[in-house]
């Protein structure tokens, strides 16, 4: 077993001679295994170990004994160990998530806590065949992609890290064997025989009779299966990429920006693989996204409609404004629920105290403001980010920049009467999550430009215009 486990280490480069590495162990007989390997083979790769192990508090006593355990482990052998517990139903309920799905997420969070703190460029974790082949099988259940079918990698990087599966060839069998050869000491987890989990029931109910009434070498063929899906992923994964570096840019922390004219462009299996990868930049690997998922946004990049919003597992959102669709970690502002508060910058009477030229940025409004006050009419603004006012008219009243609030309604340049600023944002095609932040220059009581789009009627600017205040908006990235 040690040299097959050298020779998985060698042909898919997972060590480097001298690395620090961090090893999970949870005290079952797969990671105990796993680190009595690594001890053995220490000295001829030169590594650093240290011991990793995170007490979810699912089990009560049978968990902290777990814990007491791998640290009792760890000190035998004179490794340094980072024991952590944590409370996954608290986390599972704060972010609606299964219990698995959030024991995961905070899991690997820890991971790559010890693993910055002790400057540690991988994680071995002890993911064996029968794993692959479980999880395989439990994808196909569900519903999967061809991405699916490739099954757990031997190795991948997140976030600075190297989560690296040395075992991954070797069968649960020859692990179990090698334990009781070597006297390793190990601790059972009794929740591995409760058939509430779907992988429980896949490993002890439905692997055994498909063994025994169809196929003898059903998990073989399951780990060919993702093999050959692999190779085909990683080449089509580099078209996905490319694909992903045309159509999907940043749009603020924990959200993207999908261009849907360009998405639309690629092939149906380009399609699926992007929105795969927006998944993963946006909340990494510790969700495992099924098939219906991936369609469920796909259908809303590719639909007609100019609208639309969904929501999946793990707090994330996806809608459509118009030829762009978001999908973001964060709640999106909705129509309908309560406007955020409405921010105001009052700018003060130093616009038309005299002829002066400054820049300010009113905080919370994403603009920088260029506010010059001219003598005579400047030439006219050439866009909608610039305004002209008669700065003489403004003498005495209040001049402020604020948020909008539903209801607010100005009378526009060129135009009799007033319009709602909400079917000003509409014409515009301002997108609904950016309409509560947006600036609204305002005199006195009055909305006198919305800023970038339309200029009020208020203090115009005429050939009897003695001094102009010319206002420049530049949008901040």
């Amino acid at each position: 077993m040690l040299e097959n486990v050298n020779e998985t280490i060698r042909r898919h480069r997972l060590l480097e001679t001298g690395d620090r590495v961090l090893v999970a162990v949870s005290g079952g007989v797969d990671s105990c295994v796993l680190l009595d390997v690594l001890l053995k083979l220490r000295a001829a790769w030169d590594l650093q170990l240290a011991v990793v192990h995170v007490d979810h508090g699912l089990r009560g006593e049978a968990s902290a004994g777990d814990a007491r355990f791998v640290k009792q482990l760890a000190e035998r052998h004179g490794l340094p160990v980072f024991v952590q517990r944590l409370d996954v139903e608290a986390y599972a309920k704060q972010h609606k998530l299964s219990i698995q799905t959030a024991a995961r997420k905070v899991r690997y969070g820890f991971f790559e806590q010890v693993a910055k703190q002790t400057a540690s460029a991988r994680l071995l974790t002890a993911h064996h065949a029968d794993d692959q082949a479980e999880t395989v099988l439990m994808r196909i259940l569900r519903g999967t992609s061809t991405r699916g079918l490739a099954g757990i990698p031997v190795k991948r990087e997140e976030n600075g890290l190297t989560y690296v599966r040395p075992l991954l060839d070797i069968w649960r069998e020859e692990i179990e064997s090698y334990a009781a050869a070597q006297g390793i000491l190990y601790r059972e987890d009794a929740s591995n025989a409760s058939l509430k989990y779907i992988r429980n029931k896949i490993r002890l109910q439905l692997f055994p009779e498909l063994t025994r009434g169809y196929n003898e070498q059903v998990k073989a063929a399951l780990l060919q299966l993702s093999q050959l899906a692999r190779e085909d992923e990683s080449y089509l994964e580099e078209l996905a990429q490319a694909r992903f570096s045309e159509a999907v840019l940043p749009a603020g922390a924990g959200r993207l920006k999908v261009n849907c004219e360009h998405f639309v462009e690629s092939p149906l299996p380009l399609q699926r693989r992007v929105i795969t990868l927006i998944l993963y930049y946006l909340c990494g690997h510790t969700i495992q996204w099924e098939q219906v998922h991936i369609e469920s946004i796909r259908s809303l990049l590719v639909s007609s409609s100019p609208s639309g919003r969904l929501t999946l597992p793990g707090g994330v959102s996806a809608w459509r404004e118009y030829n762009d669709a978001y999908v973001s970690v964060d709640k999106p502002i909705l129509a309908g629920e309560a406007p955020a508060p409405v921010q105001q910058f009052v700018l003060g009477k130093e616009f038309i105290a005299g002829a002066l030229k400054f820049t300010v940025e009113p905080p919370g409004f994403a603009i920088r403001l260029e506010a010059e006050v001219t003598p005579g009419v400047p030439p006219r603004p050439t866009d909608a980010w610039e305004a002209q006012f008669d700065a003489d008219e403004l003498s005495g009243s209040c001049i402020y920049i604020r948020t909008w609030e539903q209801g607010d309604g100005f009378r526009p340049f060129g135009m009799q009467g007033t319009k709602l600023i909400s079917d000003v944002f509409v014409d515009a095609k301002v997108p609904k999550h950016k309409r509560m932040a947006w600036p609204l220059f305002c005199i006195d009581s009055e909305i006198a430009w919305v800023v970038g789009i339309r200029r009020g009627q208020q203090a115009m600017v005429t050939d009897k215009t003695q001094r102009t205040l010319v206002l420049r908006a530049v949008r901040l990235s």
